[in-house]
Protein backbone atom coordinates (compact mmCIF):
# COMPACT_ATOMS: atom_id res chain seq x y z
CA UNK A 1 0.00 0.00 0.00
CA UNK A 2 1.09 3.44 -0.54
CA UNK A 3 2.15 5.84 1.67
CA UNK A 4 -0.40 8.83 2.98
CA UNK A 5 -0.27 11.53 0.27
CA UNK A 6 1.66 14.61 1.11
CA UNK A 7 -0.46 18.02 1.19
CA UNK A 8 1.06 21.63 -0.13
CA UNK A 9 0.96 24.29 2.04
CA UNK A 10 -1.31 26.26 -0.42
CA UNK A 11 -3.42 23.74 -0.47
CA UNK A 12 -3.63 23.67 3.46
CA UNK A 13 -3.83 27.27 3.80
CA UNK A 14 -6.87 27.12 1.52
CA UNK A 15 -8.84 24.68 3.54
CA UNK A 16 -8.05 26.69 6.58
CA UNK A 17 -9.92 29.89 4.44
CA UNK A 18 -13.41 27.61 5.50
CA UNK A 19 -12.93 28.43 9.33
CA UNK A 20 -14.92 31.74 7.63
CA UNK A 21 -17.95 29.77 8.03
CA UNK A 22 -17.72 29.14 12.01
CA UNK A 23 -16.47 32.70 12.36
CA UNK A 24 -19.94 34.12 10.82
CA UNK A 25 -22.09 31.66 12.97
CA UNK A 26 -20.15 32.87 16.50
CA UNK A 27 -20.68 36.32 14.58
CA UNK A 28 -24.51 35.74 13.66
CA UNK A 29 -24.89 34.31 17.60
CA UNK A 30 -22.64 37.25 19.01
CA UNK A 31 -20.83 34.76 20.89
CA UNK A 32 -17.66 36.44 20.76
CA UNK A 33 -15.70 33.31 20.54
CA UNK A 34 -13.81 34.21 16.93
CA UNK A 35 -10.76 35.89 18.56
CA UNK A 36 -10.39 32.97 20.87
CA UNK A 37 -11.18 31.12 17.61
CA UNK A 38 -8.01 32.28 15.78
CA UNK A 39 -5.63 32.19 18.99
CA UNK A 40 -6.47 28.69 19.07
CA UNK A 41 -6.03 27.98 15.77
CA UNK A 42 -2.61 29.82 15.38
CA UNK A 43 -1.21 28.30 18.37
CA UNK A 44 -2.08 24.66 17.02
CA UNK A 45 -0.65 25.91 13.56
CA UNK A 46 3.09 26.91 15.84
CA UNK A 47 2.94 23.87 18.36
CA UNK A 48 2.24 21.75 15.80
CA UNK A 49 5.28 22.90 13.04
CA UNK A 50 7.15 22.65 16.00
CA UNK A 51 6.63 19.00 16.86
CA UNK A 52 7.36 18.29 13.64
CA UNK A 53 10.56 19.81 13.58
CA UNK A 54 11.65 18.92 17.04
CA UNK A 55 10.23 15.15 16.15
CA UNK A 56 12.61 14.89 13.42
CA UNK A 57 15.45 15.01 15.41
CA UNK A 58 14.56 13.08 18.12
CA UNK A 59 13.56 10.21 15.31
CA UNK A 60 17.35 10.54 14.11
CA UNK A 61 18.66 10.34 17.76
CA UNK A 62 16.01 7.35 18.13
CA UNK A 63 17.85 7.58 22.12
CA UNK A 64 16.58 5.70 24.43
CA UNK A 65 17.69 8.50 27.57
CA UNK A 66 16.49 11.28 25.00
CA UNK A 67 13.16 9.13 24.71
CA UNK A 68 12.47 8.69 28.11
CA UNK A 69 13.48 12.40 29.00
CA UNK A 70 10.72 13.46 26.87
CA UNK A 71 8.58 11.28 28.11
CA UNK A 72 9.24 12.79 31.45
CA UNK A 73 8.47 16.40 29.72
CA UNK A 74 5.13 15.18 28.00
CA UNK A 75 4.03 13.49 31.71
CA UNK A 76 5.11 17.14 33.72
CA UNK A 77 2.88 19.15 30.90
CA UNK A 78 0.30 16.96 31.12
CA UNK A 79 0.37 16.94 34.96
CA UNK A 80 0.68 20.74 34.90
CA UNK A 81 -2.47 21.03 32.60
CA UNK A 82 -4.93 18.46 34.33
CA UNK A 83 -3.80 20.90 37.54
CA UNK A 84 -4.73 23.98 35.58
CA UNK A 85 -8.22 23.15 34.30
CA UNK A 86 -9.43 21.57 37.55
CA UNK A 87 -8.32 24.77 39.29
CA UNK A 88 -6.28 23.08 41.94
CA UNK A 89 -2.84 25.29 42.78
CA UNK A 90 0.37 23.76 40.47
CA UNK A 91 2.68 24.31 43.59
CA UNK A 92 0.73 21.84 46.07
CA UNK A 93 -0.45 19.06 43.71
CA UNK A 94 3.32 18.57 41.92
CA UNK A 95 5.36 17.16 44.61
CA UNK A 96 2.30 14.07 44.83
CA UNK A 97 0.78 13.89 41.27
CA UNK A 98 3.67 14.05 39.20
CA UNK A 99 5.32 10.91 41.31
CA UNK A 100 1.97 9.25 40.46
CA UNK A 101 1.40 10.03 36.72
CA UNK A 102 5.55 9.37 36.31
CA UNK A 103 4.79 5.69 37.74
CA UNK A 104 2.05 4.97 36.20
CA UNK A 105 3.31 6.08 32.45
CA UNK A 106 6.61 3.79 32.72
CA UNK A 107 4.39 0.53 34.11
CA UNK A 108 1.86 0.97 31.09
CA UNK A 109 4.31 1.67 28.33
CA UNK A 110 6.65 -1.54 29.61
CA UNK A 111 3.04 -2.86 29.50
CA UNK A 112 3.24 -2.51 26.20
CA UNK A 113 6.28 -5.55 25.77
CA UNK A 114 3.36 -8.21 26.03
CA UNK A 115 2.59 -7.87 22.07
CA UNK A 116 5.95 -5.63 20.87
CA UNK A 117 8.87 -6.30 20.60
CA UNK A 118 11.51 -4.73 22.65
CA UNK A 119 13.55 -3.21 20.43
CA UNK A 120 9.87 -2.00 18.37
CA UNK A 121 8.45 -0.54 21.78
CA UNK A 122 11.83 1.36 22.40
CA UNK A 123 12.45 3.27 19.00
CA UNK A 124 11.01 7.05 19.15
CA UNK A 125 9.11 5.89 16.19
CA UNK A 126 6.60 3.90 18.20
CA UNK A 127 7.22 5.16 21.95
CA UNK A 128 6.64 8.76 21.58
CA UNK A 129 3.80 8.22 19.47
CA UNK A 130 1.76 5.93 21.68
CA UNK A 131 2.78 7.91 24.75
CA UNK A 132 1.22 11.07 23.36
CA UNK A 133 -2.23 9.31 22.95
CA UNK A 134 -2.10 7.79 26.34
CA UNK A 135 -1.10 11.04 28.17
CA UNK A 136 -3.93 12.89 25.76
CA UNK A 137 -6.63 10.62 27.40
CA UNK A 138 -5.22 10.99 31.24
CA UNK A 139 -5.41 14.44 30.62
CA UNK A 140 -9.21 14.79 29.47
CA UNK A 141 -10.38 12.33 31.97
CA UNK A 142 -8.38 13.39 35.07
CA UNK A 143 -10.02 16.95 34.59
CA UNK A 144 -13.45 15.16 34.80
CA UNK A 145 -12.55 13.31 37.79
CA UNK A 146 -10.77 15.88 39.70
CA UNK A 147 -13.27 18.58 38.96
CA UNK A 148 -16.20 16.51 39.94
CA UNK A 149 -14.57 15.23 42.81
CA UNK A 150 -13.66 18.74 44.38
CA UNK A 151 -17.16 20.12 43.17
CA UNK A 152 -18.87 17.58 45.12
CA UNK A 153 -16.98 18.09 48.13
CA UNK A 154 -17.87 21.70 48.20
CA UNK A 155 -21.32 21.60 47.14
CA UNK A 156 -21.93 18.61 49.85
CA UNK A 157 -19.91 19.44 52.57
CA UNK A 158 -21.84 19.28 55.10
CA UNK A 159 -22.77 15.54 54.23
CA UNK A 160 -18.33 14.95 54.47
CA UNK A 161 -18.13 16.61 57.74
CA UNK A 162 -21.10 14.47 58.62
CA UNK A 163 -19.30 11.38 57.84
CA UNK A 164 -16.10 12.88 59.58
CA UNK A 165 -18.06 13.48 62.62
CA UNK A 166 -19.71 9.99 62.96
CA UNK A 167 -15.97 8.46 63.22
CA UNK A 168 -15.38 7.51 59.78
CA UNK A 169 -11.74 7.91 58.61
CA UNK A 170 -11.29 10.66 55.40
CA UNK A 171 -10.98 7.52 52.85
CA UNK A 172 -14.06 6.04 54.15
CA UNK A 173 -15.35 9.95 54.41
CA UNK A 174 -14.82 10.56 51.15
CA UNK A 175 -15.32 7.47 48.85
CA UNK A 176 -18.93 8.37 48.09
CA UNK A 177 -17.45 11.41 46.44
CA UNK A 178 -15.13 9.71 44.49
CA UNK A 179 -17.34 7.04 43.41
CA UNK A 180 -19.27 9.59 41.60
CA UNK A 181 -16.40 11.06 40.04
CA UNK A 182 -14.93 8.17 38.91
CA UNK A 183 -18.29 7.22 37.40
CA UNK A 184 -18.97 10.84 35.46
CA UNK A 185 -14.77 10.10 33.88
CA UNK A 186 -14.83 6.55 33.05
CA UNK A 187 -18.77 6.71 31.87
CA UNK A 188 -17.90 8.98 28.04
CA UNK A 189 -14.89 6.11 27.94
CA UNK A 190 -16.81 3.16 27.80
CA UNK A 191 -19.23 4.99 25.54
CA UNK A 192 -16.35 5.79 23.00
CA UNK A 193 -15.32 2.01 23.38
CA UNK A 194 -18.87 0.47 22.80
CA UNK A 195 -19.38 2.41 19.76
CA UNK A 196 -15.62 2.56 18.26
CA UNK A 197 -15.94 1.06 14.66
CA UNK A 198 -19.72 2.51 14.06
CA UNK A 199 -19.79 5.85 14.89
CA UNK A 200 -16.24 6.92 14.31
CA UNK A 201 -13.08 5.53 13.08
CA UNK A 202 -10.22 5.45 15.62
CA UNK A 203 -7.19 8.19 15.41
CA UNK A 204 -4.74 6.18 15.78
CA UNK A 205 -6.25 3.50 13.37
CA UNK A 206 -6.88 5.92 10.41
CA UNK A 207 -3.52 7.30 10.65
CA UNK A 208 -1.80 3.74 10.14
CA UNK A 209 -3.88 3.26 6.93
CA UNK A 210 -3.42 6.94 5.80
CA UNK A 211 0.38 5.60 6.41
CA UNK A 212 0.56 2.62 4.32
CA UNK A 213 -0.69 -0.21 6.54
CA UNK A 214 -3.37 -2.89 5.96
CA UNK A 215 -6.23 -2.55 8.03
CA UNK A 216 -6.09 -5.91 10.13
CA UNK A 217 -2.41 -4.57 11.01
CA UNK A 218 -4.04 -1.19 12.33
CA UNK A 219 -7.15 -2.58 13.67
CA UNK A 220 -4.68 -4.84 16.10
CA UNK A 221 -3.01 -1.69 17.37
CA UNK A 222 -6.40 0.48 17.78
CA UNK A 223 -7.23 -2.48 19.99
CA UNK A 224 -4.07 -2.65 22.11
CA UNK A 225 -3.92 1.37 22.41
CA UNK A 226 -7.83 1.67 23.65
CA UNK A 227 -7.04 -1.04 26.41
CA UNK A 228 -3.53 0.74 27.49
CA UNK A 229 -5.85 4.26 27.31
CA UNK A 230 -8.47 2.83 29.33
CA UNK A 231 -6.70 1.10 31.85
CA UNK A 232 -4.35 4.35 32.44
CA UNK A 233 -6.66 6.27 32.55
CA UNK A 234 -8.93 4.36 34.94
CA UNK A 235 -6.32 4.39 37.14
CA UNK A 236 -4.70 7.87 37.02
CA UNK A 237 -8.38 8.76 37.77
CA UNK A 238 -8.90 7.36 41.24
CA UNK A 239 -4.82 7.70 42.35
CA UNK A 240 -4.60 11.11 41.29
CA UNK A 241 -7.99 11.84 43.31
CA UNK A 242 -6.99 9.76 46.69
CA UNK A 243 -3.17 11.53 46.16
CA UNK A 244 -4.52 15.00 45.73
CA UNK A 245 -6.74 14.44 48.47
CA UNK A 246 -3.69 13.94 51.48
CA UNK A 247 -2.72 17.37 50.51
CA UNK A 248 -6.84 19.28 50.15
CA UNK A 249 -7.53 18.97 54.41
CA UNK A 250 -6.38 19.86 57.59
CA UNK A 251 -5.39 18.56 60.51
CA UNK A 252 -9.69 18.79 61.81
CA UNK A 253 -10.63 17.24 58.40
CA UNK A 254 -12.25 20.08 57.11
CA UNK A 255 -11.51 21.49 52.76
CA UNK A 256 -8.89 23.70 52.57
CA UNK A 257 -10.06 26.28 50.54
CA UNK A 258 -6.78 28.20 49.49
CA UNK A 259 -5.41 25.31 46.85
CA UNK A 260 -8.07 26.92 44.43
CA UNK A 261 -6.91 29.02 41.95
CA UNK A 262 -10.23 30.61 42.00
CA UNK A 263 -13.47 30.73 44.00
CA UNK A 264 -15.85 27.31 43.57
Amino acid sequence: MNAAMNISVIHLACFFVLLIIPGLLFRYLNLRLTRQMIIGFTRMIIQLSLVAVYLEYIFAWDSMIVNILWIMLMVLVANGAILRQSGLSFPRFITATYPCYALLAMAILASFLIVLDKQVLFSARYLIPLAGMIFGNILRTNVVALDRFYDLLIRREDEYMAYVSMGATQGEAIRPFVREACRAAFGPQLASVSTMGLVALPGMMTGQILGGSSPAVAIKYQLMIMVAIFLTSSLSSFLTIMVSALKSFDAYGRLNRDMFLKDR
